[in-house]
Parts: C-alpha cells; structure tokens; sequence
C-alpha cells in the first residue's frame, strides 16, 4: 500500500504567530517515499530520546547559535555544555538509572533559565518530554511539553528540521498521555519541516512514522498505521537501523493482534523482529539492551513467553556490566 500526497493533511502550523508560519515548503516525502517513540503504542524512544540524535542535533542543524561545552570569550554569555549534558545523559540511561537522569536535567534546567541560555532549555525540556513520557509522570510531562512549544514559538525556529524533532518529542508525549488527536497535528507539522529539508530515506523519518502508525493504530484506523509502519521499515532497512526496526515489527504484531488474536501475521511479524536482535550486525550496546527490555513484554501475551525470558536476559546481562 502506497501513501498518496493528498493523505498527508495540511494542517494550521500550531506555532503560527500573527504574522503567519515561517517555514518553507520544500518538497515532501510523499508517494514511494517515506513519509513520520518511536515511542516515540511501541513508537521509537529516541529522538534525543535515547537513540537518535538531541533535540537540538549539535550540528548543522543544532538551534543553539553557540559551540556546545566551550568556553566563552570574555564578552560573550554563558553557556550550557551541552555536549556534556547529553553525555551524561546517554550514560544514565544506558545505566538505567532513570531518577539520577531526572535530577540532571531538571539542573540544567534551571541553569539555563539562570543564565539565559535559551537554546540550551529548550533542548534540555525536549529531553525532559521523553524522560517524562517514559516514566509516566503525566503532570510534569504536558508542562515540559508547554514550556517546550512556547520557547520553541519565541526562538523562531518553526519549520526547521530541529522543531521538527521538538515537535515530535512533545507529541509522543501529548500520545502517551492520552491526546492522540493533538499528537497527530504535531507529527503532521513535525512531517512538514522534516519534508522541507531532509531526503526522503533520512534516518529521522523512521522515527517520525512510526510514531504517527502508533496514534492511527490507537485509534483503530489499521489501513493508515500499517501504511506509516510499512514506510517506517523501508526507512530503517535503508539505514540498517536494527532495533528501530525490531521495534516497528512488534508494532505491527501488536496491532494485528488488537484486531484479530489469529492473525498469521502476528508470529510472522514476531519472528522478524527476533531477527533483527539476532542479527550479527547488531551493536550490543546500551541502546540493543533498552530496546530488549522495551520489546520483551509484548512476547509472553502474543504466545511467546520463551523469547520474552531471553530478551529480558540480554538487558540484564548488559546492565549488570554497566
């Protein structure tokens, strides 16, 4: 099944001032192409979100005007290192040490309010919008998603590919909170700065349709979340991305499943995510062990409590190391 252009909807820019929505309209990733927790039910968890990239890429694309972790010149304003503030929080996570990461970046936090490093605070409440949605914390998840959206308006970055990713991580937490029809608006605007600027096979594709399957999927509209899977896999098998694709095939065996208990396709779709953990080329690293931990529990109720067991035995192995 093919995704058709005019199935991508043009909605309002949730970001658009009076004077209307700064962001070009590049071409878009329509048709053949790959079109947007991953956790981002089962979306992908990284965007920074523990397997992608920060929210504010460090790089070219990075909505900080300023080198991450170096030192100012005199007249210059502080700055958060950033790069070191991600460091640290790769490391927690892949320690799964989930309060420690808390604390961290609600410190950095507020030292960027401190000193006014508003770059830094929008990336680092970007974090905390997936640390909050991981652990459920409702209340402090939708603030970080409204202090994040708010500074992400007065920065005016609206339509690049880093609001992009913003927008996705605030919206995979609005899903998880149960708002799934907000959460769509923002992918589809999220779909809309990735479409301006990236290739249509960019890795940060992946993540993005995968999280907009989830939310058709929780709202029972198969024909579309099985359409953004699909495209999701294309995207991840261009990339070699591995776990990213053991986590979209679960997806889909969890949603065949919802639908119908009997349907082949839930072991089929099972066993191919098994490959993706098997597979020689996969990076046993903190990363492999999070997405072990994070696919093993839908196993045991799909009918497979043995490869639930060993997926849990490899997060264990890996954490007892670290």
């Amino acid at each position: 099944m093919t995704i058709d252009p005019e199935d991508y909807l043009e909605p309002s820019c949730p970001l658009e001032e009076p004077g209307g929505c700064k962001h070009g309209h590049g071409h878009h990733a329509h048709g053949s192409g790959p079109g947007a927790e991953y956790t981002h039910g089962n979306g992908c968890d990284r965007d920074h979100d523990h397997g992608d990239e920060c929210c504010c890429d460090h790089g070219d694309d990075c909505c900080c005007d300023h080198d991450h972790g170096a030192m100012p010149h005199r007249n210059q304003p502080r700055r958060i290192p950033m790069q070191e503030v991600i460091r640290e929080c790769d490391r927690l996570f892949n320690s799964e040490k989930m309060v420690e990461l808390g604390e961290h970046l609600r410190k950095w936090r507020e030292e960027a309010r401190r000193i006014g490093d508003r770059e830094a605070e929008l990336g680092i409440l970007s974090e905390l919008m997936g640390h909050y949605r991981m652990l459920g914390d409702r209340e402090r998840g939708l603030m970080a998603v409204r202090d994040g959206f708010a500074l992400l308006g007065q920065l005016g970055i609206a339509g690049s590919v880093t609001a992009g990713t913003i927008l996705i991580n605030g919206a995979t937490a609005l899903q998880a909170f149960g708002d799934i029809d907000g959460a769509l608006n923002y992918y589809k605007e999220a779909f809309r700065c990735y479409g301006a600027h990236l290739d249509p096979n960019d890795w940060r594709f992946a993540g993005l349709l995968n999280n907009m399957a989830a939310a058709y999927a929780a709202k029972h509209d198969v024909k579309y979340a099985e359409a953004y899977y699909r495209k999701a896999l294309d995207v991840l098998k261009a990339c070699g991305n591995l776990m990213d694709a053991a986590v979209t095939h679960v997806n889909l065996a969890q949603m065949y499943a919802a639908e119908d208990g009997d349907d082949p396709r839930i072991a089929s779709e099972l066993e191919l995510a098994v490959a993706c953990f098997d597979d020689p080329a996969a990076v046993h690293d903190g990363y492999y062990a999070h997405t072990c931990r994070k696919c093993a529990s839908a196993f045991g109720p799909l009918g497979f409590p043995e490869v639930e067991e060993e997926l849990n035995w490899r997060a264990d192995e890996y954490y007892a190391g670290n």
